[in-house]
């Protein structure tokens, strides 16, 4: 039966229905995959871009570190001191208005033959690696921080052959992790530094595990084969107690809170503290005197608790020579650079009070007229021309030449037992070998909204003096970081003008150091910022 002109007209008006909705239907796909490959392709070159800018920070960062490794030899042989700044790490690397003091050839010695300043013959704030220092190249700076290792507590002494130095190394360690964030809402009580102490303790022994194969390490000890000692502070995260807010530092309202990296180190002594040479010879004399055998180890495990705490090297093959020593500064802290909890954390509060720890540190905050004088001096003659940069005021501050320079703190010369004095001494040095060098890449995509891109990496380095010129050999080799390491303020508590300080510099300048990550400024919120950038 043939349908009706009207009938075929009704059919084919509800297959227009049809068409449409296919094609819209098409229109949706074709949008979708369009999309996809515009963002498919925006997301490939944005990765495109972001691999080469990793890369291209990764490449400034290894030019800048063999700059900084040849300043730190440089200051080694006392370049920066001898030549007016043409040393040190600013002058290495370029930057204007280092201090330029170093140390003499055999840095581990006193002052050398015809040195006429006194700094060049320890290391302090007046060395110039001592600042964190930035260092642009096109659109990107690198911010470097030499932080010396020698301002820190060793965790090896816990595991000192010596059980009386390890028992008394142990109550340091205690004390330093109870006082580190003290009066802050981050505080660790005595109780929980003592579990953190034992946890550590029973990691390095870890009881349990001797069927598992381990590979030979350099610190093992074949009197002490149930000990592995931690080859890297990183492996203390691995301790229940110990998490990545108390490890690394935090910045709050302004203010540095350390973490345990800042105070605590591996990197001084490699093996366990064989203990003082001098207690365990007389000891060993003593021990034989009264008719006893030689110790199989020379008296290694008869140090005093106050020991000098270098780092040894191993046992003595023949048993009447004292236990060897290390090269190098070993585990003593280094009294100019070394934060407030790692000096409390050396004596009780009973024998050394905190009076006398304050007192050191305002002792190398204060100005030193006579150094400044004389600067002053010679810049009016040989100061290096920076056009109109303004770089800000270079303060050179106070410092102890040697140990014993302590008793030109009051304070400290007044304490009544000579002995402690003497042990407290001999327990500190005034030079660093070990060094942290911290650096920071930073690319800015948008710096009004403060929109940027940072990258982290640190180097660990040992500098010993060779006899020709001095060389460094790397423990760690530019390990990338994502924790928060801020440069310390031993003063903290007392007010800061900013304003004050960043009205002696020059616009370019305040801004650099503004954004300069291992300083607190970088923290502050941008409103507190803005009081004192845009004066």
């Amino acid at each position: 039966m043939t349908s009706s002109p009207i009938a075929l007209r009704h059919e084919r008006s509800a297959e227009h229905g049809v068409a449409l909705v296919l094609t819209l239907i098409f229109a949706i796909l074709l949008y979708i995959l369009v999309a996809e490959l515009v963002v498919s392709g925006r997301m490939v070159r944005l990765t495109g871009e972001n691999d080469a800018l990793l890369a291209r920070m990764n490449n400034q960062m290894d030019f800048q570190l063999g700059q900084v490794e040849d300043a730190l030899l440089d200051d080694l042989a006392g370049a920066g001191g001898e030549e007016g700044g043409g040393g040190g790490l600013a002058g290495a690397l370029g930057g204007a208005g280092a201090s330029g003091g170093g140390l003499p050839t055999g840095g581990a010695g006193g002052e050398g033959e015809g040195e006429t300043d006194p700094a060049a013959g320890c290391d302090s704030t007046r060395d110039s690696w001592f600042k964190p220092q930035a260092y642009a190249d096109g659109d990107l700076t690198t911010y470097v921080w030499v932080e010396d290792e020698n301002r820190k507590f060793n965790i090896l002494a816990l595991w000192s052959p010596d059980e009386e130095f390890a028992r008394f190394s142990r109550d340091r360690l205690v004390r330093l992790i109870d006082t580190l964030r003290e009066d802050t809402e981050f505080d660790v009580t005595t109780s929980d530094a003592e579990q953190i102490v034992r946890e550590l303790d029973d990691w390095a022994k870890r009881s349990g595990t001797e069927a598992i194969p381990r590979p030979p390490l350099k610190s093992d000890n074949d009197k002490q084969r149930d000990i592995s000692l931690p080859m890297h502070l990183d492996e203390m995260l691995m301790l229940r107690t110990v998490t990545e807010e108390l490890f690394y530092d935090k910045v709050l309202d302004g203010k540095v809170i350390q973490g345990l990296e800042s105070a605590l180190t591996v990197w001084t002594a490699l093996i366990a503290d064989p203990g003082d040479p001098e207690k365990n010879a007389r000891r060993e004399a003593r021990r034989q005197a009264e008719g006893g055998e030689p110790s199989a180890d020379g008296g290694a495990a008869t140090g005093g608790a106050a020991a000098s705490g270098n780092a040894g090297q191993g046992q003595a093959a023949d048993p009447e020579a004292p236990p060897p020593q290390p090269e190098g500064e070993g585990i003593r802290v280094n009294i100019n650079t070394a934060t407030r909890p790692v000096l409390r954390a050396l004596f009780p509060p009973d024998k050394i009070s905190d009076q006398v720890i304050d007192a050191i540190l305002r002792y190398r905050n204060e100005v030193d007229e006579e150094a400044e004088e004389a600067a002053r001096e010679e810049s009016g003659t040989e100061a290096a021309d920076f056009g109109d940069l303004r770089l800000g005021e270079d303060v050179k501050y106070k410092f102890f030449a040697e140990p014993s320079d302590l008793e030109k703190v009051q304070e400290f010369a007044n304490l009544p037992d000579p002995e402690l004095k003497s042990d407290f001494i001999r327990s500190v040095t005034t030079k660093s070998d070990v060094f942290s060098i911290h650096m920071a890449t930073l690319y800015k995509r948008n710096e009004e909204n403060r929109v940027y891109v940072l990258r982290r990496s640190r180097s660990i380095m040992v500098r010993r003096d060779n006899g020709d010129g001095g060389k460094l050999f790397p423990l760690v080799l530019r390990e990338e970081r994502h924790g928060l390491r801020v440069q310390p303020i031993d003063l903290q508590d007392e007010p800061r003008d900013l304003a004050l300080e960043y009205s002696e510099m020059d616009q370019f300048a305040a801004d650099e150091k503004a954004w300069n990550p291992f300083l607190v400024e970088f923290y502050l919120p941008q409103y507190k910022r803005d009081e004192f950038l845009r004066r």
